[in-house]
């Protein structure tokens, strides 16, 4: 899918959800974080467990040298701990790359704890959830699939919802990346925005910005544009699609992400 493409898929997308007249999801059903990269201050209920995993596939390509096709799978399990506590686990069962450098395996795993100090409410207008998450990346997978190094940092979260029956959710955060071939660090923002807006009672679409600065010396700054729809089955059951492209800097031409989510206990 050329980035034309996507562009247009996102016009489409955010028409449909300013003209869509939803009939709103009940706040006990499942609210997933994927296929978006945005991470919500909304948390699961406690004593429950959510499942969020999927496929990927994405090309890379840069002047020079071969095109680089990444096939993989995403897994989040997200655990209430308690009302404003989560444990969440990241990780990528299975990674294939083919391109300069071939390889298949394992990828990094990730290991976060969300804490919601503010609980927003739903029914009010810019009425705010506001979060923190400090994270750390264990080094599992060496090149070309992760840089065999180890990542922490910390993550603001800030859920909202807005007027015209949109919702917000925002990221703000700073990580302390291991770079490839040495033992420094290199400290790297993030920001993220994601707004999204019900179709249905069953369905929302969301447009999604994601930035960050560089993670190693030799890569540039990255700004990215997510769009995409999630169908919720059931209360408990979400399908998910997604298609990302690279608008500034280094990453993939287009990510296309596929996947479920499922939800366990309360």
């Amino acid at each position: 899918m050329s980035r034309p493409s996507v562009l247009i898929l996102a016009v489409v997308l955010a028409l449909g959800a300013v003209v869509g007249h939803p009939d709103h999801a009940r706040p006990d059903e499942i609210q997933p974080d994927r296929p978006e990269i945005t991470e919500s201050a909304r948390l699961v209920p406690r004593g429950s467990v959510q499942l969020e995993t999927g496929l990927t596939y994405s090309k890379e390509s840069r002047a020079g040298r071969r095109a680089a096709t990444v096939l993989g799978t995403e897994a989040d399990l997200r655990i209430g701990l308690a009302r404003d506590f989560e444990l969440n686990i990241e990780g990528e069962p299975f990674v294939r790359v083919r391109g300069p450098e071939d390889d298949t395996g394992f990828g990094d795993v990730t290991l976060g704890l969300r804490y919601r100090f503010v609980e927003g409410d739903d029914d009010e207008p810019w009425s705010p959830s506001l979060g923190v998450k400090p994270f750390v990346k264990l080094p599992i997978a060496g090149e070309p699939i992760g840089t065999g190094r180890a990542a922490f940092g910390l993550l603001f979260m800030a859920s909202f919802t807005l007027p015209l029956d949109f919702e917000l959710e925002v990221n703000a955060g700073a990580v302390a990346v291991g770079q490839s071939g040495s033992s420094d660090y290199r400290g790297q923002g993030i920001v993220s925005a994601s707004a999204s807006r019900d179709l249905a009672r069953w369905m929302f679409a969301f447009v999604e910005l994601y930035y960050s600065t560089r993670a190693q010396r030799d890569e540039p700054e990255q700004l990215a544009l997510n769009v995409g729809l999630v169908y919720r089955v059931t209360p408990t059951l979400a399908l998910d699609a997604a298609v990302q492209t690279s608008l500034l800097g280094q990453g993939p031409d287009y990510l296309v992400r596929a996947g479920l989510s499922v939800r366990f206990g309360p």
